[in-house]
């Protein structure tokens, strides 16, 4: 009998282990999650979750259950659209062509520049290459699907909405604006008094109320009449503000005699997803575009304008986290995808707005700056609030959550506008508003960030040594702010081998952020207006970004050093597909 057992005992054996060999090498199709995060630095990443910032079922658990990369090293430059359109693709900027946030495609008016967020990209997307394998792709917010045309879009998705129907408003009021009114459906303990607003074509009616039964006359809220619940002091309510949409409004401040009042009105946006099955779907969820945090209301504030503090800002991040997590987990929870890209930009916004770190920034205190961290870690704990919501409603078994970034984040402390330097020699003109002229221009700057492409007119190619001269000896009290300088010679070097390119390209050093448009104000560098910034060379681990990853056949452990390119061959692996191709 024993010799009868062993050849059974092999038959059975070589075909479980042929088996597993085969199932090592070709792993079943999974789904994938890919979130973006971004301006999430690896090193902020690193630094929090050693700090305990972290709740167990957001960051933390792919720490814990699956692979963390110590950096992701960006494309070049590490700018978002850039390295958004990299990760999509799985190809340096050289070959999508999308090589700087902004910058000039030859072939159009010398001057004529284009955004790289809606700039015709030269490699097939994920979202493609799905499709074209028979995959169901969900894209929601990523950068380059903005649904435009057949190859800008998803099966399904949902659109970044960057401009307001109507702007936010701060509206203050004084004593003189409340009137005595009869409204006996308003509760207050003291006579109501009324005060009527117009926020852009809309006229809201105000109804001040006291609640506290001490015999005194004092107001301690305002009943926004399309409303009718009072708010208080410090709280935000969501005013019907055109049929099925609301905004949102804040009351900053109420004096209990009227004497002051401030109240806060955010921008009213369109809601943009597609098909208008899937809008519907989600506007069922009672989902509407709440618009980015008021920038510029908090650097008003800071200036000593009327403007909103750090906390109401903080507060706009909070939301707008929320409901990216509202709308990526109603996304998730749907049947028809494999696929399902994912798109969450508050943690850069706090870092441009609350990256305060070195002592050469304008307003730098170290009281400020652990005021400004202790909100960057907010807005960090906002958004893995809304991970973990989303990994909880994934089946983990048959999924794989990876969460990316496109870049980190730099301080700065210094503006630069190289076209004040063209200027000075002659190389540009610029009428009095500071508009460039094509009539005079030899040469012009196009910035974004930590990086400026410089675009040559035609036929003054015998300028490009004069102008790397220029520039490699720029100096900015005292110090050279250029850090490295390409030509098209070299540009390869840099991933930047394209016609987009610049004839030079300029990456300039952490503190330095060709922001400028100072052409008006004839000075090539001022202090500077963020507090944080990115789009320096890649080398830089400042501008390092995250990989994580878990889920189906993930194993936990460090994943190293991850480049971007690398994501998208990883993602379609995961899917079983081939990854995308270098031309569509």
């Amino acid at each position: 009998m024993r010799f009868l057992r062993r050849p059974v005992l092999a038959v059975l054996v070589v075909p479980a282990v042929l088996f597993l060999f085969l199932s090592a090498s070709h792993p079943a199709p999974r789904r994938v999650l890919l979130l973006s995060l971004d301006g999430a630095s690896a090193h902020e990443l690193h630094r929090l979750q050693n700090e305990g910032a972290f709740a167990a079922g957001g960051l933390a658990r792919f720490f814990a259950e699956g692979e963390v990369a110590e950096r992701l090293i960006p494309v070049n430059p590490a700018l978002t659209a850039p390295n958004h359109i990299s990760l999509a693709a799985g190809y340096p900027a050289s070959r999508t062509g999308i090589v700087a946030n902004v910058f000039h495609r030859p072939g159009t008016p010398f001057l004529e520049t284009v955004s790289g967020f809606a700039a015709p990209i030269e490699t097939e997307t994920l979202w493609e290459a799905a499709r074209r394998q028979g995959k169901r792709a969900g894209v929601m917010t990523w950068p380059g699907a903005d649904d435009i045309a057949p190859r800008r879009r998803g099966d399904w998705g949902m659109v970044y909405v960057n401009d307001p129907d109507r702007e936010a408003e701060l509206v203050a009021l004084k004593k003189e604006d409340w009137k005595p009114v009869s409204a006996p459906d308003v509760d207050s303990r003291s006579p109501v008094r009324s005060a009527r607003i117009t926020i852009g074509t809309q006229t809201f009616d105000l109804f001040a109320v006291d609640r506290s039964d001490d015999g005194t006359v004092n107001y301690d809220g305002v009943v926004i009449a399309q409303d009718r619940t009072p708010v208080s002091t410090g709280a935000w309510r969501d005013v019907p503000c055109r049929p099925a949409t609301g905004c949102a409004v804040k009351l900053l401040q109420l004096a209990p005699d009227l004497a002051t009042a401030r109240l806060y009105f955010g921008g009213l946006y369109t809601f943009k997803a597609y098909p208008q099955s899937f809008a519907a779907a989600l506007g069922a969820h009672g989902l509407t575009w709440p618009g980015p945090p008021d920038d510029q209301r908090l650097n008003d504030s800071w200036a000593g304008r009327p403007g909103i503090d750090l906390e109401t800002w903080v507060q706009q991040e909070e939301r707008f986290a929320h409901f990216f997590g509202d709308s990526l987990l109603a996304a998730a929870q749907r049947p028809d995808w494999d696929l399902l890209m994912g798109y969450m930009p508050v943690i850069d916004e706090a870092g441009h707005q609350l990256t305060l770190t070195d002592p050469h920034q304008p307003g730098f205190s170290a009281a400020r700056r652990d005021e400004l961290a202790a909100a960057r870690r907010r807005v960090w704990q906002a958004v893995d609030r809304e991970l973990a919501r989303l990994l909880a409603a994934l089946d983990l078994r048959t999924t794989v959550a990876a969460v990316v970034s496109d870049h980190g984040m730099a301080p700065v402390h210094t503006l630069l506008d190289p076209n004040v330097l063209l200027r000075e020699q002659g190389l540009l003109a610029a009428d009095a508003a500071g508009e460039v002229l094509e009539a005079g221009t030899s040469a012009y700057a196009v910035g974004s960030g930590g990086v400026s492409h410089v675009y040559i007119a035609p036929g003054k190619g015998d300028l490009l040594a004069r102008l790397r001269r220029l520039f490699a000896d720029w100096k900015v009290d005292g110090a050279r702010p250029v850090e490295r300088i390409f030509d098209r010679s070299d540009a390869k070097d840099a991933g930047l081998d394209h016609a987009n390119s610049g004839d030079l390209i300029l990456f300039f050093r952490e503190g330095y952020s060709a922001r400028g448009g100072l052409l008006k104000e004839g000075r090539a560098s001022a202090p500077a207006d963020v507090l944080g910034m990115h789009g320096y060379f890649n080398a830089h681990p400042s501008v390092h970004g995250i990989y994580m990853a878990l889920g189906a056949g993930i194993a936990r452990g460090n994943a190293g050093t991850v480049r971007n390119p690398e994501v998208a061959g990883r993602v379609a692996g995961w899917l079983g597909i081939e990854k995308p191709r270098p031309a569509p």
